[in-house]
């Protein structure tokens, strides 16, 4: 040891100055990377280099496909004003036919499974087919566009699929490979039929949320299980698709919503600033603007906040915190160990988790409190009006006037989801239902001292026997509420979804912790299930008809 310390003595200037470079080559090194990324990230926001190095290549087939630099981002107004460009000027080159079309796989790489059609020489509507071996033919038909631009969906991914168009007196037939999904998701579902002899009813299943809740895109399936289309996004889930004419809204990433047309161009971008999406968007279609339940940037609490996004304008403006509409609820909740669902340590009091409009008033639906709040004036003026649920969730607190007396004898909603308000014309004034999904589901992280006595058949996160189809009919004039329809369908602690189609028609019910998703009739009998391979579950499943864009 003491030879090294001499060594060091004697030698400590030629040690410190080789130290001094080691430093200034790694100072140099890391101001390099970081001036390289700057440069970057400067040009991928340059129009000039964006239209350089984004270009439409012919394949073998006949088919043109995109060919950009990988870090090049299709969310953004550049690249899809640039992609049209492109389009336009492949369409002046030559005189396309039905015959010989000009197809494009998804040039503007919002749907993965779509191909652009345009020719000049037909002014007839368009049926198209597409012939998969293994799998069931898929057919469309679709009204003819002056401008006959269309975009075709249903290629099945990593197949060779035969695409055969008839327009008028003409068919021809195309031989086109589709790329692979880059995600882990099947081509085809397991389906099993129940004893229902309804039909199922037209539409793709939309299944949001898959395994990677906030990575993951949206999955298309048709009535055979069979995908169809994959709508990609940025890192979220998508809560729900909205449409307007022949618009489509959705959440591509956490903090923004795109209008996609129908040849799948994306022509609006709206984006919520201070506030990340959770769980549920609607649309106020009279005031032109969506609702949204949010998480506020930088707070103490989640899952409490609703915004609206004005379409014309983009105002983003916060309009209810629960934690003012309900404090009792918020003081009294208790914070849990570990972190929340987000991997932070916000206190997650309420768990909002979805939301139905009924004219400028909101029903909200809690999970942390298994129970549904209807708000008044919500844009305006917001107050609760009522309750429903269990009397003992109101215990040790003064909210018990709000709620509204039970008629009948049945267990209240327990962690449910997605409550939906409609009417019939057979009601009366003051009168309406809400259904959701109840999940029968005994779990309350912020009340771990609450007592579900009053709830039998209650499940854990990981077991229970059964969730169910709930149906309200709520009457305002005598402050109560019944349970007017209920069926067993999958358990599933959490997410899950039911929708009516068509009010008094099918319902289609995504259990997603049972990996399932199926199509009822009316009477609760089970006409078709689809069951899909997760390592966890599907957020929602809606089924939509998609008209004005793929037909």
């Amino acid at each position: 040891m003491k030879k090294i310390g001499q060594f060091f003595k004697k030698h400590w200037k030629k040690f410190l100055l080789t130290i001094i470079i080691i430093a200034i080559i790694a100072g140099i090194i890391y101001l390099s990377f970081r001036a390289y990324d700057k440069y970057r990230e400067n040009l991928l926001t340059d129009p000039a280099w964006i239209r350089e190095n984004v270009n439409l290549k012919e394949n073998d087939e006949g088919v043109y496909e995109v060919e950009k630099d990988e870090d090049i981002s299709i969310y953004s107004e550049d690249y899809q004003n640039i992609i049209e460009e492109k389009i336009d000027a492949l369409k002046d080159k030559a005189d396309y036919t039905l015959e010989n079309p000009l197809l494009i796989y998804n040039p503007y790489g919002t749907g993965s499974l779509s191909y652009y059609l345009y020719y000049t020489d037909s002014d007839e509507d368009l049926d198209y087919k597409i012939e998969t071996e293994g799998y069931s033919d898929f057919e469309k038909e679709i009204s003819n566009k002056d401008s006959n631009e269309y975009q075709l969906i249903g290629f099945v991914p990593g197949e060779t699929n035969t695409l055969t168009l008839k327009s008028g007196n003409e068919e021809h037939e195309f031989t086109i490979t589709t790329p692979k999904s880059k995600a882990l998701i099947e081509n085809k579902l397991e389906v099993k039929n129940g004893d229902s002899k309804e039909e199922l009813t037209e539409g793709l299943y939309a299944v949001l949320g898959h395994d990677k809740n906030y990575n993951s895109n949206i999955y298309l399936y048709d009535n055979e299980g069979v995908l169809r289309e994959e709508f990609v996004l940025d890192s979220y889930r998508a809560d729900r698709i909205i449409f307007d004419g022949d618009y489509m809204y959705y959440a591509y990433n956490k903090k923004g919503i795109i209008k996609v047309n129908d040849l799948g161009k994306i022509e609006e971008f709206y984006n919520l600033g201070n506030y990340t999406m959770h769980h549920d968007m609607v649309y106020d279609e009279d005031n032109k603007r969506f609702v949204i339940l949010v998480n506020e940037d930088d707070t103490d609490t989640i899952e409490d906040i609703v915004i609206t996004v004005d379409l014309d304008t983009k105002e983003v403006k916060k309009i209810i915190d629960m934690k003012d509409l309900l404090p009792e609820f918020y003081l009294n909740a208790i914070k849990p160990e570990g972190k929340n669902t987000y991997g932070g340590y916000e206190l997650d009091w309420i768990h909002l988790n979805s939301l139905s409009l009924i004219g400028d008033d909101i029903v909200l639906s809690s999970r942390e409190l298994s129970t549904i709040i209807y708000i008044s004036n919500a844009y305006t003026n917001p107050s609760v009006k009522y309750l429903l649920t269990d009397e003992s969730v109101t215990e040790d607190t003064s909210y018990s006037d709000l709620l509204y007396e039970k008629v009948g004898d049945f267990t209240s909603q327990a962690g449910q989801h997605s409550i939906t308000y409609y009417k019939d014309d057979a009601l009366d004034d003051g009168e309406y239902y809400l259904y959701m999904f109840n999940n029968n589901y005994k779990g309350a992280r912020t009340r771990p001292n609450f007592d579900w006595s009053n709830y039998p058949g209650t499940g854990t996160y990981e077991k229970g026997e059964t969730s169910y189809f709930y149906q309200y009919k709520v009457n305002e004039n005598d402050k109560t509420y019944e349970l007017v329809k209920s069926f067993s369908i999958p358990y599933s602690s959490i997410v899950s979804d039911v929708e009516i189609l068509d009010d008094d028609g099918n319902i289609v019910v995504g259990s997603g912790k049972d990996n399932s998703f199926g199509e009822y009739d009316n009477d609760g009998n089970l006409i078709r299930e689809f069951n899909y391979n997760s390592k966890k579950y599907a957020y929602r499943v809606f089924k939509y008809e998609f008209n004005n864009l793929f037909d």
